[in-house]
């Protein structure tokens, strides 16, 4: 489909929904979220030969020093990171690319292209959860501790109190119909809940599965946590099953001896977010952090239940209910210290004298995990790839002939590892207004594409109009999904343009991006457009054998050029 033809049918879409008035929207088919592969359709203009530049081996190139032994798997705190911080400054400078200067919002002096990142550093973390029940004159305490019966976030030193609420599984869905939060006030309360989802076999659904039981601990409470803090909950006790506690004996769980939290009052007023193994926070739409949760074993839940004659048993079919005469204090303990991470932020001005004063935002986070004792995390895919590839799409917008109507602002974030936290702090302190930047771009582990049952089942599981067809005619190291905000339709038909300028098979994974795993969730819950550029996981994620020989640069390559041609599209519309 050629650009023309591309608008002329949303030009049409849009008439058949003027002229229907309230009618609902017709339902589009599957087949409008994929690009087949077919020949490739060049793009008018200089976008050809500003995308012809990109190259496999400067990309290469670039992914084997920041993922060296040198650089010692730039965790946050560490000299690696500020090393590879150093190296994307100096390549942008060389490449002519000017520093974007954010506002001198932190008091804190920084160098061209750094935009500061404060933050604190919390060690020796530790906590406990104390249940009390009061009957008549009479209280029962009893203390339960981390790393024994309780599996706590990453939060900064705080202690509260709230009478506990129990909400069963803590979920509100149409279908199956349930709503545990039915009659319950839970306004600054501490609700107590069962982690996972109800044992019957309705509720055993790959999408129910995927939303409330993900192996990921982010994914699997952050519905939880949205709900519960729209509902304006204090805190979340999960209870978990046996699994935990064999965790926590093995210390597969524990937290980490040092992590770090916003510097900043989200720090104060809720918990940062966290690994997938210690559970995500919620982060209400502007940006301050809500509602934690802390994973319990089922002793916590028989102490604060038996007040009301359950268990963690029985309760599972009991109805939700204020516990009477039960609060329980959530006590957490740390050394803190201040920390100042940094950003890097380059921008290339538009060229259209009105559209100039907004921006496209593409960017991918430079962090990693660091060492742990003898061993490093190379973090080549996650995400050397990412950061390759955007000073590479940089410099081609800098060597172009001529520019997009629109600005580009290049963004490396810090601190992705430990929760977003450098695009966290851009989004609460942006150096470019939020309401003049029209999208955000991510990339994040480019380097590994799709298999091809991993294809054969997206098809599959999505009905796609003859299937067979597109499986036959895909090659998957051409196939990339993207996932794009599901509140912006308009933005597909550019990526649809951009992949067939690139040769390149598609599917749209349209999301709200708000729980995401990665630095375009810090734009979603601001309510602007994403785009998320990733390939796939692999065998090596989060592994010391996420090593540069792993990767394909041609393949990084693909993605690096769907990503410019995208952007381009996008900044010059």
């Amino acid at each position: 489909m050629k650009k023309s033809h591309a608008l002329s049918c949303v030009l049409a879409v849009s008439i058949v929904v003027v002229l229907s008035g309230q009618s609902a929207r017709p339902t589009p088919p599957v087949s409008a979220d994929y690009v087949s592969p077919g020949p490739v359709e060049r793009f008018a203009g200089p976008l050809n030969a500003a995308l012809d530049g990109l190259r496999a081996p400067a990309l290469a190139a670039h992914i084997a020093f920041l993922s060296a032994p040198a650089l010692d798997g730039r965790a946050l705190g560490g000299r690696g990171v500020d090393a590879a911080a150093e190296y994307i400054a100096a390549s942008l400078a060389l490449a002519g690319i000017p520093p974007m200067h954010p506002a001198a919002s932190t008091g804190i002096t920084a160098a061209p292209y750094f935009h500061p990142v404060p933050l604190r550093e919390i060690s020796r973390p530790s906590g406990q959860v104390t249940i009390e029940t009061r009957r008549g004159e009479g209280v029962d305490a009893r203390t339960f501790l981390a790393g024994v019966d309780c599996l706590f976030p990453e939060l900064p030193p705080e202690s509260f109190t709230a009478q506990v609420v129990w909400a069963g599984y803590g979920i509100r869905e149409k279908s199956p119909a349930r709503d545990d939060y039915r009659g319950l006030d839970v306004q600054g309360r501490i609700v107590a809940i069962f982690a996972g989802l109800p044992p019957a076999a309705e509720w055993q659904t790959p999408e129910l599965i995927d939303r409330y039981n993900s192996e990921s601990g982010r994914q699997r409470f952050a519905a939880k946590l949205d709900l519960a803090a729209s509902l304006g909950a204090r805190a979340v006790l999960a209870i978990e099953g046996d699994d935990l506690t064999r965790r926590l004996a093995s210390n597969a769980s524990a937290p980490g001896a040092t992590f770090f939290v916003p510097f900043d009052d989200i720090a104060r007023t809720g918990p940062a977010p966290q690994s997938d193994t210690r559970v995500a926070s919620n982060l209400a739409a502007n940006g301050r952090a809500t509602t934690p949760v802390v994973r319990v074993s089922a002793r916590v839940g028989d102490a604060m239940l038996a007040a009301s004659g359950l268990t963690s048993a029985s309760a599972r079919t009991s109805e939700p209910r204020v516990l009477p005469g039960v609060t329980a204090t959530v006590r957490l303990t740390g050394d803190e210290r201040l920390v100042v991470g940094r950003n890097v932020l380059g921008v290339i001005r538009g060229t259209d004298p009105t559209l100039r004063d907004e921006a496209v935002v593409m960017g991918a986070h430079m962090d990693h995990l660091g060492r742990s004792g003898e061993v490093y995390y190379p973090g080549a895919d996650d995400n050397a790839s990412g950061v390759a590839a955007l000073i590479e799409i940089a410099k081609a917008f800098a060597s172009a002939p001529t520019r997009p109507k629109r600005t580009m602002v290049f963004a490396f974030w810090t601190g992705e590892e430990e929760g977003e936290l450098g695009s966290g702090y851009y989004v609460r302190h942006p150096a470019w207004p939020l309401d003049r930047t029209s999208v955000y771009l991510n990339l994040d582990m480019i380097g590994h594409p799709w298999t091809a049952e991993e294809v054969r089942k997206l098809v599959t599981d999505t009905h796609l109009e003859h299937g067979a067809e597109f499986l036959a005619s895909v090659k998957p190291a051409d196939f990339i999904e993207l996932g794009v905000a599901d509140s912006a339709p308009g933005l597909a038909p550019l990526l649809m343009r951009a992949a067939r300028g690139t040769g390149l098979a598609l599917h749209l994974d349209r999301t709200d991006g708000r729980n995401g795993g990665s630095d375009y969730r810090e734009f979603a819950r601001r309510g602007l457009p994403f785009v998320r550029f990733f390939g796939n996981y692999f065998d090596g994620y989060h592994e010391p054998t996420d090593t540069a020989d792993k990767l394909d640069a041609g393949q990084v390559l693909k993605m690096a050029r769907l990503a410019f041609a995208s952007a381009w599209l996008l900044a010059d519309r």
